[in-house]
């Protein structure tokens, strides 16, 4: 019987250890989701600040040239977060503003070359950082981030890529 009631003791104890690490696994990814949440917010912030820019230059009749490139850098790097940012609420809402952002500037236009998450080749008109990526399957190379875009202004190129791309070779 003390064997039985002990065996018992010992699995009540177990059973408390492992409610408790579920509890504190729960707490820890409730704090991860509300840093997150709060990133999302900071960048919803951005998105609304640079509409207004937007907004603002092309009411006035346009601005100049490198104003304009530094509000595409900003663009660039709300996107590459939203990239790296999967699967977060308000995630779909922030990448449309930047599409309705894009569109703005293609108004005036302004086109910024989509390279983020595209395949890397040689002899592409950017300059190139590259880093080690064991993710992607062997001998790929994928642009993980851009950290300056290419912009084009009436079908030529004003502004050439500077990226970073990962590589598994």
């Amino acid at each position: 019987m003390a064997i039985t009631l002990l065996f018992t003791i010992v699995i009540a104890t177990l059973m408390l250890v492992l409610a408790v690490a579920n509890w504190l696994k729960c707490r820890r990814l409730i704090s991860e989701l509300d840093d997150t949440k709060a990133e999302l917010k900071e960048c919803e912030k951005e998105k609304s600040l640079l509409a207004e820019d937007i907004t603002h230059i092309t009411k006035k009749g346009g601005i100049g040239e490198g104003a304009v490139l530094a509000l595409i850098g900003e663009m660039s790097r709300i996107d590459n977060n939203l990239f790296h940012m999967q699967d977060v609420p308000g995630r779909k809402q922030v990448s449309k503003a930047l599409d309705r952002m894009k569109v703005t500037l293609q108004a005036e236009d302004y086109t910024i070359v989509p390279l983020l998450g595209r395949p890397y080749r040689e002899g592409m008109q950017v300059t190139a950082v590259f880093v080690p990526d064991e993710s992607l399957p062997y001998g790929e190379c994928v642009i993980t981030s851009v950290q300056k875009p290419q912009v084009n202004r009436a079908g030529k190129m004003i502004q050439a890529a500077s990226v970073t791309v990962g590589q598994n070779t």
